[in-house]
């Protein structure tokens, strides 16, 4: 899978340059990284992260199977799937 990210305009370059308080503030170097992945690092990252998951028991969440919507409309109500008949008036 390749990735191509547009390149960031930072506000600390330009024309309209800020200048940071801090140098903790400035945009990491590395962050160039994003540009082209390599994809072994990758693969190890999810490999170290699947470990990490199950040495603390953390699980990757699971959505719920949704259930489809099961009734019959006939002209004198809907008949739901417990049987009730919903006529569809308003309370």
């Amino acid at each position: 899978m390749d990735v191509n990210y547009t390149p960031s305009k930072s506000i600390y370059d330009g024309a309209n340059y800020i200048k940071p308080s801090s140098p903790i503030h400035k945009p990491c170097p590395n962050m160039e990284g994003i540009a082209n992945p390599d994809p072994k690092k990758l693969e190890r990252s999810r490999f170290l992260l699947q470990k990490l998951r199950e040495k603390y028991g953390i699980k990757k969440r699971v959505k719920p199977q949704s259930n489809p919507m099961t009734y019959t409309c006939t002209e004198a109500g809907c008949i739901e799937p417990w049987g009730t008949v919903s006529n569809g008036e308003p309370y």
